[in-house]
């Protein structure tokens, strides 16, 4: 089953989906194939909270998830099963919320409505019953980017500290065009549905000033200063052209003193944390997120 769904990803990747000018229909199509699962709906300051909450289990610790989409696609609802089976496994409660898409909304819109949805949370915590003291942060693809993003943010300001993040399979720079430094772009970029062609439309919707690309906070593994991140996961996928920048960030963060742990999946594509296909290689990261975060495994 595997090696046919590879097949049919190379077939798509060589079609020009020209995401830049499509992008609309991206988020339609995402939308109609999406199965909705029901969460508790809490609304503070014209943002609304969804809560995916184990059942039959109640607790305060609480991991906050930011999805992906390249900034500009990607919906709670798309990823509602996703979260639920998160929250079933680890015995949390996830919280997230839908965040202002580009290019409607370019750099640094969606960032600042994050930021200032999780530092909400944080002022909030006894309202929602929150163990503040033990927030995790996680994403996947961009919105891993957003979540490193606020934390390196947070570092600076104060205004809350994040416990630990958990990044699946980063975004952390912004050259795309031939970066050497990087071979996973070039070994993956063709044939695994994100292309390099992809990722720069992505880009280029996100941020629409070219000086927008040198910005830490769009491109976290360009920051001068990380020390005291939270202890970090990050986990990349074999096939992803975003692979070697997701250890580079490892490398980077373990460099300035920070706790890290780094492990890349074989065999897997981007975006496989959403992808039923890959059930078995989702338990298995799902038992690693777990020893993470510090809870028993079952």
């Amino acid at each position: 089953m595997k090696d046919k769904f590879l097949k049919a990803v190379d077939i798509i990747s060589h079609i020009d989906l020209d995401m830049k000018n499509n992008y609309k229909v991206y988020r339609t199509i995402q939308d109609k194939l999406s199965l909705n699962r029901s969460s508790k709906k809490i609304e503070e300051e014209h943002i609304t909270f969804h809560i995916f909450s184990p059942p039959k289990f109640k607790t305060k610790k609480t991991i906050i998830y930011i999805h992906g989409g390249g900034w500009v696609q990607g919906s709670i609802k798309s990823y509602s099963s996703t979260l639920k089976n998160l929250a079933n496994t680890i015995k949390r409660n996830i919280i997230t919320f839908n965040y202002p898409l580009a290019p409607e909304h370019p750099f640094p819109e969606g960032f600042n409505y994050c930021y200032n949805a999780v530092k909400l949370l944080f002022k909030k915590h006894q309202e929602y019953d929150i163990d503040h003291t033990d927030i995790i942060i996680m994403g996947d693809s961009a919105g891993a980017n957003l979540a490193t993003s606020i934390c390196l943010k947070a570092k600076k300001t104060k205004d809350f500290k994040i416990k630990k993040e958990i990044l699946l399979y980063p975004i952390v720079q912004t050259n795309f065009k031939r970066n050497l430094r990087f071979p996973s772009i070039e070994e993956n970029g063709y044939n695994y549905y994100l292309t390099k062609k992809m990722i720069e439309d992505y880009l280029s919707l996100y941020l629409p000033q070219k000086e927008d690309y040198e910005n830490k906070y769009a491109a976290p593994l360009y920051a001068k200063n990380l020390f005291g991140m939270p202890e970090t996961f990050i986990i990349t996928a074999d096939l992803d052209p975003l692979r070697d920048e997701g250890y580079a960030y490892a490398k980077k963060l373990k460099r300035y003193f920070n706790k890290v742990t780094y492990y890349n999946m074989k065999e897997t594509i981007h975006g496989f944390f959403n992808n039923p296909l890959y059930f078995k290689e989702n338990h298995y990261i799902i038992k690693k997120i777990k020893r993470f975060v510090g809870d028993k495994i079952e």
